[in-house]
């Protein structure tokens, strides 16, 4: 399989937006188009480095992180297959990537570099159109979250937060959140002191559940989250 064909690799819907997106790609991207595999837990983003290259998530998971000068690490964004990573830097003209990010799972990656990307958006007028697209979705959606989390309470983000686990990571109809309470913590705002106690709440509640240690979300404890956010929250 050469690189072009590991877009097979990609969920459906994101196969079609990457064949769109290719379709009048330079001969010098095709030629420059790699493929990198990288083992789950390596930071292959650094914040401060220079950006020389475009990642295309192909399979697997990462996270935007952000170490705070205490040493605690901050992680406030998932990425997933079709994300592209290093873009807002090359088209914008920062020379330095701007957050570090992190792989969750061993991930696969097209790997394109960053001068041959930039010459390409310059030239591709369907494929500038389809980022800038999509990149403004993106925008929309992260202000309009943004603007919902504002004034939530703790009760509430976690809500929200165990619905977006669950619909993202959810397998036979349930999740296990592999997050330690910290990682929680850091993702939602809350100290980890009250996180506990909220966590322990929405389990007296019924709408998560323990088991070892891990919190636990079924189909109907989904159900029910997701129906308490609409009557109460939108």
């Amino acid at each position: 399989m050469n690189s072009m064909e590991k877009i097979k690799l990609l969920p459906l819907e994101e196969q079609k937006y990457m064949r769109r997106l290719l379709a009048d790609c330079t001969k010098e991207v095709a030629e420059n188009l790699t493929v990198r595999e990288v083992r789950k837990g390596h930071n292959f983003i650094v914040a401060g480095e220079k950006c020389t290259n475009i990642f295309i998530i192909l399979s697997g998971k990462a996270q935007g992180i952000d170490t705070q000068i205490q040493g605690k690490v901050y992680t406030f964004k998932e990425f997933g297959p079709g994300n592209v990573l290093g873009e807002y830097e090359c088209l914008s003209g920062i020379p330095e990537y701007s957050i570090t990010i992190c792989t969750v799972t061993d991930c696969i990656f097209w790997v394109i570099p960053s001068t041959v990307y930039f010459r390409w958006m310059k030239t591709d007028g369907n494929a500038l159109f389809l980022r800038a697209q999509r990149l403004l979705l993106e925008l929309t959606h992260q202000t309009m979250e943004n603007r919902k989390h504002l004034l939530l309470n703790c009760d509430d983000r976690l809500i929200l937060y165990f619905l977006s686990q669950y619909e993202k990571h959810r397998k036979n109809g349930s999740v296990t959140i592999g997050k330690t309470r910290d990682e929680i913590a850091n993702t939602t705002g809350f100290h980890v002191k009250t996180i506990n106690r909220n966590i322990k709440r929405l389990q007296e509640k019924g709408y998560i559940s323990i088991q070892a240690g891990k919190i636990c979300i079924s189909r109907q404890q989904y159900e029910a989250m997701d129906a308490y956010t609409k009557k109460n929250l939108f």
